[in-house]
Protein backbone atom coordinates (compact mmCIF):
# COMPACT_ATOMS: atom_id res chain seq x y z
CA UNK A 1 0.00 0.00 0.00
CA UNK A 2 2.90 2.25 0.83
CA UNK A 3 3.72 2.17 -2.89
CA UNK A 4 0.24 2.15 -4.30
CA UNK A 5 -0.30 5.91 -6.76
CA UNK A 6 -2.29 8.67 -5.26
CA UNK A 7 -3.93 9.11 -8.55
CA UNK A 8 -4.99 6.63 -11.23
CA UNK A 9 -5.98 7.69 -14.67
CA UNK A 10 -8.00 5.17 -16.68
CA UNK A 11 -7.44 5.98 -19.87
CA UNK A 12 -4.62 6.07 -22.82
CA UNK A 13 -6.28 8.23 -25.25
CA UNK A 14 -5.79 12.13 -25.54
CA UNK A 15 -8.24 12.50 -22.78
CA UNK A 16 -6.29 9.76 -20.72
CA UNK A 17 -2.63 11.10 -21.60
CA UNK A 18 -3.36 14.75 -21.62
CA UNK A 19 -4.64 14.48 -17.59
CA UNK A 20 -1.98 12.37 -16.72
CA UNK A 21 0.73 14.89 -18.56
CA UNK A 22 -1.03 17.83 -16.29
CA UNK A 23 -1.16 15.90 -13.27
CA UNK A 24 2.36 14.91 -13.54
CA UNK A 25 3.12 18.04 -13.63
CA UNK A 26 2.01 19.63 -10.59
CA UNK A 27 3.95 16.70 -9.18
CA UNK A 28 1.08 13.93 -8.45
CA UNK A 29 2.20 10.50 -7.70
CA UNK A 30 0.15 8.28 -10.61
CA UNK A 31 -0.08 5.70 -12.66
CA UNK A 32 -2.07 5.42 -16.46
CA UNK A 33 -3.66 2.48 -17.23
CA UNK A 34 -5.18 1.44 -20.73
CA UNK A 35 -5.55 -1.05 -23.24
CA UNK A 36 -3.96 1.10 -26.17
CA UNK A 37 -7.36 0.48 -28.25
CA UNK A 38 -7.80 2.46 -31.20
CA UNK A 39 -10.30 5.33 -30.02
CA UNK A 40 -12.60 7.57 -31.71
CA UNK A 41 -10.19 10.25 -32.12
CA UNK A 42 -7.48 7.82 -33.76
CA UNK A 43 -10.34 6.63 -36.39
CA UNK A 44 -12.43 9.57 -37.45
CA UNK A 45 -10.45 12.86 -38.38
CA UNK A 46 -7.03 14.24 -36.87
CA UNK A 47 -7.94 17.80 -37.87
CA UNK A 48 -6.00 20.17 -35.25
CA UNK A 49 -8.58 22.77 -35.00
CA UNK A 50 -8.08 26.59 -34.77
CA UNK A 51 -11.39 26.52 -34.05
CA UNK A 52 -12.68 28.72 -37.49
CA UNK A 53 -14.80 25.72 -38.06
CA UNK A 54 -16.71 26.00 -34.81
CA UNK A 55 -16.39 30.13 -34.40
CA UNK A 56 -19.73 31.11 -35.58
CA UNK A 57 -21.78 28.18 -34.06
CA UNK A 58 -20.19 26.75 -31.18
CA UNK A 59 -18.17 29.45 -29.42
CA UNK A 60 -16.93 27.75 -26.28
CA UNK A 61 -15.61 24.89 -28.66
CA UNK A 62 -13.84 27.68 -31.03
CA UNK A 63 -12.41 29.76 -27.94
CA UNK A 64 -10.61 26.36 -26.49
CA UNK A 65 -9.42 25.18 -29.71
CA UNK A 66 -7.56 28.33 -30.50
CA UNK A 67 -6.72 28.75 -26.99
CA UNK A 68 -5.01 25.39 -26.57
CA UNK A 69 -3.71 24.45 -30.19
CA UNK A 70 0.01 25.45 -30.06
CA UNK A 71 -0.08 22.79 -26.90
CA UNK A 72 0.19 20.41 -29.28
CA UNK A 73 2.87 21.80 -31.34
CA UNK A 74 5.65 20.65 -29.45
CA UNK A 75 4.51 17.26 -29.76
CA UNK A 76 3.74 17.64 -33.59
CA UNK A 77 7.14 18.71 -34.57
CA UNK A 78 7.36 19.04 -38.11
CA UNK A 79 3.31 18.47 -38.89
CA UNK A 80 2.97 22.18 -37.92
CA UNK A 81 4.91 23.42 -40.86
CA UNK A 82 2.02 21.18 -43.24
CA UNK A 83 0.06 23.59 -45.25
CA UNK A 84 -3.05 24.99 -44.13
CA UNK A 85 -6.61 23.96 -44.40
CA UNK A 86 -9.10 25.97 -46.73
CA UNK A 87 -12.41 27.38 -46.20
CA UNK A 88 -14.77 26.95 -49.22
CA UNK A 89 -18.21 28.82 -49.50
CA UNK A 90 -20.68 28.66 -52.18
CA UNK A 91 -22.01 31.21 -52.02
CA UNK A 92 -21.78 34.78 -49.93
CA UNK A 93 -24.39 34.72 -47.76
CA UNK A 94 -22.74 33.18 -44.83
CA UNK A 95 -19.11 34.25 -45.65
CA UNK A 96 -20.16 37.70 -42.96
CA UNK A 97 -21.32 35.97 -40.10
CA UNK A 98 -17.86 33.51 -40.19
CA UNK A 99 -15.18 36.71 -40.99
CA UNK A 100 -16.97 38.57 -38.06
CA UNK A 101 -16.62 35.47 -36.00
CA UNK A 102 -13.60 35.10 -36.74
CA UNK A 103 -12.25 38.75 -36.05
CA UNK A 104 -13.61 38.42 -32.94
CA UNK A 105 -11.35 35.07 -31.76
CA UNK A 106 -8.20 36.79 -33.73
CA UNK A 107 -8.00 33.79 -35.98
CA UNK A 108 -6.09 34.76 -38.55
CA UNK A 109 -7.72 33.94 -42.02
CA UNK A 110 -6.59 34.76 -45.77
CA UNK A 111 -8.87 35.24 -48.99
CA UNK A 112 -7.46 32.99 -51.49
CA UNK A 113 -7.53 34.11 -55.11
CA UNK A 114 -8.70 30.82 -57.50
CA UNK A 115 -5.17 31.01 -58.81
CA UNK A 116 -3.92 30.01 -55.51
CA UNK A 117 -6.39 27.43 -54.77
CA UNK A 118 -5.44 25.66 -58.27
CA UNK A 119 -2.05 26.09 -56.90
CA UNK A 120 -2.72 23.45 -54.01
CA UNK A 121 -4.38 21.02 -55.66
CA UNK A 122 -8.11 22.24 -55.36
CA UNK A 123 -10.98 21.44 -58.26
CA UNK A 124 -14.28 21.11 -56.74
CA UNK A 125 -16.96 21.73 -58.73
CA UNK A 126 -18.93 24.39 -58.86
CA UNK A 127 -16.09 26.53 -58.54
CA UNK A 128 -16.51 28.36 -54.87
CA UNK A 129 -17.63 32.04 -54.43
CA UNK A 130 -15.35 32.34 -52.07
CA UNK A 131 -12.39 30.60 -50.00
CA UNK A 132 -10.31 31.31 -47.06
CA UNK A 133 -6.50 29.69 -45.96
CA UNK A 134 -7.62 28.46 -42.30
CA UNK A 135 -4.85 27.92 -39.43
CA UNK A 136 -6.06 24.01 -39.38
CA UNK A 137 -3.98 21.28 -40.40
CA UNK A 138 -4.72 17.33 -40.76
CA UNK A 139 -2.24 15.37 -38.34
CA UNK A 140 -1.34 11.42 -38.48
CA UNK A 141 -3.17 11.07 -34.53
CA UNK A 142 -2.00 7.70 -34.32
CA UNK A 143 1.68 9.14 -34.81
CA UNK A 144 0.77 12.04 -32.14
CA UNK A 145 -0.65 9.62 -29.46
CA UNK A 146 2.32 7.49 -29.70
CA UNK A 147 4.30 11.07 -28.78
CA UNK A 148 2.06 12.24 -26.34
CA UNK A 149 2.58 8.78 -23.94
CA UNK A 150 6.47 8.70 -24.51
CA UNK A 151 5.93 12.45 -23.17
CA UNK A 152 4.09 11.48 -20.27
CA UNK A 153 7.03 8.84 -19.48
CA UNK A 154 9.70 11.02 -19.78
CA UNK A 155 7.70 12.53 -16.77
CA UNK A 156 7.83 9.35 -14.81
CA UNK A 157 4.59 8.52 -15.57
CA UNK A 158 4.11 5.09 -15.05
CA UNK A 159 1.48 2.58 -17.54
CA UNK A 160 -0.50 -0.40 -16.73
CA UNK A 161 -2.55 -3.21 -19.23
CA UNK A 162 -6.01 -2.05 -17.82
CA UNK A 163 -6.24 -6.21 -16.56
CA UNK A 164 -3.68 -4.46 -13.72
CA UNK A 165 -6.33 -2.21 -12.31
CA UNK A 166 -10.01 -3.71 -11.76
CA UNK A 167 -12.49 -0.89 -10.32
CA UNK A 168 -15.33 -1.78 -8.10
CA UNK A 169 -17.72 0.25 -6.13
CA UNK A 170 -17.18 0.09 -2.83
CA UNK A 171 -19.56 2.47 -0.22
CA UNK A 172 -19.33 5.82 -2.28
CA UNK A 173 -15.60 5.35 -3.33
CA UNK A 174 -14.00 3.20 -6.05
CA UNK A 175 -11.12 0.34 -5.05
CA UNK A 176 -8.90 -0.46 -7.12
CA UNK A 177 -7.63 -4.40 -7.63
CA UNK A 178 -4.44 -4.82 -8.98
CA UNK A 179 -1.49 -7.41 -8.64
CA UNK A 180 0.90 -6.14 -7.50
CA UNK A 181 -0.65 -3.94 -4.60
CA UNK A 182 -3.32 -5.94 -3.92
CA UNK A 183 -6.59 -4.09 -3.37
CA UNK A 184 -6.51 -0.13 -2.53
CA UNK A 185 -8.08 3.63 -2.95
CA UNK A 186 -6.52 5.71 -4.78
CA UNK A 187 -7.10 9.07 -3.86
CA UNK A 188 -8.49 10.21 -6.77
CA UNK A 189 -9.60 8.12 -9.73
CA UNK A 190 -9.80 9.73 -13.05
CA UNK A 191 -12.04 8.43 -15.82
CA UNK A 192 -11.10 9.56 -19.14
CA UNK A 193 -11.61 6.60 -21.58
CA UNK A 194 -13.59 8.07 -24.05
CA UNK A 195 -16.85 6.55 -25.11
CA UNK A 196 -15.86 3.13 -22.53
CA UNK A 197 -16.55 5.82 -19.66
CA UNK A 198 -20.50 5.00 -20.48
CA UNK A 199 -19.35 1.48 -20.19
CA UNK A 200 -17.44 1.82 -17.28
CA UNK A 201 -20.15 3.51 -15.26
CA UNK A 202 -22.59 1.43 -15.61
CA UNK A 203 -20.45 -1.55 -14.95
CA UNK A 204 -20.05 -0.12 -11.65
CA UNK A 205 -23.41 1.10 -11.11
CA UNK A 206 -23.17 4.61 -11.24
CA UNK A 207 -25.75 7.04 -12.73
CA UNK A 208 -24.90 9.50 -15.05
CA UNK A 209 -26.36 11.15 -17.71
CA UNK A 210 -24.55 9.59 -21.13
CA UNK A 211 -25.02 8.03 -23.94
CA UNK A 212 -22.95 6.65 -26.90
CA UNK A 213 -23.69 8.03 -30.03
CA UNK A 214 -22.12 6.36 -33.45
CA UNK A 215 -21.01 9.09 -36.09
CA UNK A 216 -20.99 8.05 -39.70
CA UNK A 217 -17.70 9.21 -41.53
CA UNK A 218 -16.13 7.62 -44.79
CA UNK A 219 -12.60 6.19 -45.99
CA UNK A 220 -11.25 6.59 -49.56
CA UNK A 221 -8.27 4.43 -49.04
CA UNK A 222 -5.60 5.12 -51.20
CA UNK A 223 -6.32 8.23 -51.85
CA UNK A 224 -4.12 10.89 -52.62
CA UNK A 225 -2.48 12.09 -49.34
CA UNK A 226 -1.53 15.96 -50.41
CA UNK A 227 -5.11 16.78 -50.99
CA UNK A 228 -5.22 19.71 -48.17
CA UNK A 229 -7.79 19.40 -45.04
CA UNK A 230 -10.62 21.44 -46.68
CA UNK A 231 -14.30 22.60 -45.46
CA UNK A 232 -17.06 23.41 -47.38
CA UNK A 233 -18.73 25.81 -44.50
CA UNK A 234 -22.28 26.32 -46.19
CA UNK A 235 -24.61 23.84 -48.13
CA UNK A 236 -23.83 20.31 -47.13
CA UNK A 237 -20.80 21.30 -45.51
CA UNK A 238 -18.56 18.68 -46.16
CA UNK A 239 -15.30 18.04 -44.75
CA UNK A 240 -11.94 16.17 -46.44
CA UNK A 241 -8.89 15.20 -44.13
CA UNK A 242 -5.79 13.01 -45.68
CA UNK A 243 -5.22 10.25 -43.20
CA UNK A 244 -2.41 7.82 -44.12
CA UNK A 245 -4.94 5.16 -44.91
CA UNK A 246 -6.61 7.45 -47.38
CA UNK A 247 -8.80 10.79 -47.17
CA UNK A 248 -11.26 10.66 -44.78
CA UNK A 249 -15.17 12.47 -45.88
CA UNK A 250 -17.97 13.24 -43.56
CA UNK A 251 -20.87 15.85 -43.14
CA UNK A 252 -22.21 17.29 -40.23
CA UNK A 253 -25.59 15.87 -38.67
CA UNK A 254 -26.84 12.78 -36.75
CA UNK A 255 -28.24 9.65 -37.92
CA UNK A 256 -31.90 8.99 -37.33
CA UNK A 257 -32.37 6.22 -34.88
CA UNK A 258 -32.85 3.22 -36.09
CA UNK A 259 -29.41 3.89 -38.23
CA UNK A 260 -30.23 3.14 -41.77
CA UNK A 261 -26.38 2.64 -43.08
CA UNK A 262 -27.07 2.81 -46.75
CA UNK A 263 -28.95 5.83 -46.38
CA UNK A 264 -25.39 7.24 -44.67
CA UNK A 265 -23.24 5.63 -47.11
CA UNK A 266 -25.49 6.94 -49.97
CA UNK A 267 -25.21 10.90 -48.06
CA UNK A 268 -21.99 10.76 -48.19
CA UNK A 269 -20.99 9.21 -51.62
CA UNK A 270 -23.47 11.65 -53.19
CA UNK A 271 -21.88 14.67 -51.69
CA UNK A 272 -18.42 13.81 -52.73
CA UNK A 273 -19.42 13.33 -55.92
CA UNK A 274 -21.03 16.55 -55.99
CA UNK A 275 -17.99 18.38 -54.91
CA UNK A 276 -15.00 16.55 -56.39
CA UNK A 277 -16.52 14.72 -59.46
CA UNK A 278 -12.47 13.72 -59.72
CA UNK A 279 -12.91 11.65 -56.65
CA UNK A 280 -13.87 8.12 -57.15
CA UNK A 281 -16.33 8.28 -55.00
CA UNK A 282 -17.65 4.80 -55.82
CA UNK A 283 -14.68 3.81 -53.79
CA UNK A 284 -16.51 5.58 -50.37
CA UNK A 285 -16.29 2.79 -47.38
CA UNK A 286 -18.55 3.64 -44.61
CA UNK A 287 -17.05 3.93 -41.13
CA UNK A 288 -18.26 4.83 -37.43
CA UNK A 289 -16.78 7.05 -34.80
CA UNK A 290 -18.15 6.41 -31.45
CA UNK A 291 -18.67 9.53 -28.58
CA UNK A 292 -19.77 9.57 -25.20
CA UNK A 293 -21.98 12.67 -24.58
CA UNK A 294 -24.17 13.72 -21.80
CA UNK A 295 -28.19 13.50 -22.76
CA UNK A 296 -29.93 17.10 -23.18
CA UNK A 297 -28.26 20.20 -23.39
CA UNK A 298 -24.27 20.65 -22.74
CA UNK A 299 -23.33 23.75 -20.88
CA UNK A 300 -19.86 23.40 -22.49
CA UNK A 301 -19.19 21.20 -25.22
CA UNK A 302 -15.43 22.10 -24.95
CA UNK A 303 -14.77 20.18 -22.17
CA UNK A 304 -16.79 18.05 -19.47
CA UNK A 305 -15.57 17.39 -16.51
CA UNK A 306 -17.30 16.16 -13.48
CA UNK A 307 -16.03 15.60 -9.99
CA UNK A 308 -18.51 13.17 -8.72
CA UNK A 309 -17.26 14.36 -4.82
CA UNK A 310 -20.24 17.21 -5.37
CA UNK A 311 -21.96 15.78 -7.97
CA UNK A 312 -24.34 17.71 -10.30
CA UNK A 313 -28.02 16.73 -10.88
CA UNK A 314 -28.34 13.37 -13.07
CA UNK A 315 -24.89 11.83 -11.55
CA UNK A 316 -24.30 9.93 -8.62
CA UNK A 317 -21.71 10.47 -6.31
CA UNK A 318 -18.44 8.90 -5.89
CA UNK A 319 -15.91 10.59 -3.42
CA UNK A 320 -12.58 9.90 -5.29
CA UNK A 321 -14.19 9.81 -8.92
CA UNK A 322 -13.41 12.74 -11.51
CA UNK A 323 -15.18 12.28 -15.14
CA UNK A 324 -13.29 13.57 -18.31
CA UNK A 325 -14.43 13.99 -21.94
CA UNK A 326 -13.13 15.98 -24.29
CA UNK A 327 -15.20 17.58 -26.49
CA UNK A 328 -12.71 17.27 -29.37
CA UNK A 329 -8.98 15.84 -29.09
CA UNK A 330 -7.78 19.19 -29.62
CA UNK A 331 -9.51 20.24 -26.53
CA UNK A 332 -7.88 17.79 -24.37
CA UNK A 333 -5.35 20.08 -22.70
CA UNK A 334 -8.65 22.32 -21.40
CA UNK A 335 -9.97 19.24 -20.25
CA UNK A 336 -6.53 17.85 -18.83
CA UNK A 337 -6.52 21.52 -16.78
CA UNK A 338 -9.85 21.01 -15.18
CA UNK A 339 -8.70 18.14 -13.92
CA UNK A 340 -5.79 19.16 -12.94
CA UNK A 341 -7.64 21.82 -10.96
CA UNK A 342 -10.56 19.86 -9.37
CA UNK A 343 -7.70 17.11 -8.28
CA UNK A 344 -5.52 20.55 -6.76
CA UNK A 345 -9.08 21.56 -4.86
CA UNK A 346 -9.26 18.05 -2.49
CA UNK A 347 -5.85 18.17 -1.18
Amino acid sequence: MRTAPETVVLGTGFAGLTAAVRLAEDGHRLRCHGDSAIGASQQNFGQLHSGAVYAPVLPEVAAACWQHRTRWFGLLGSEVSRSHGLALFSSHTEVERYTQAWSNFDIPVRPLSTRELDSVGVRPWPAPETAFALPDISVDVTALRARTQAHAANLGVPFAPPESCAPVLSGNEVILWGPSLGYYRPGTLVLAAGHRTVHLLDLLGIQHPLTINRLPYGVLEGSNQQHPLTYWLDGDMLALSPQPNGLHVALPGRPADPIDESKEHYRLAASLAERWPALPAEKLRLRWGQVAEPAGVQPDPSALVVDLSSPPPGWGQVANLIVCLPGKWTTAWHAADQVAQAVAARI
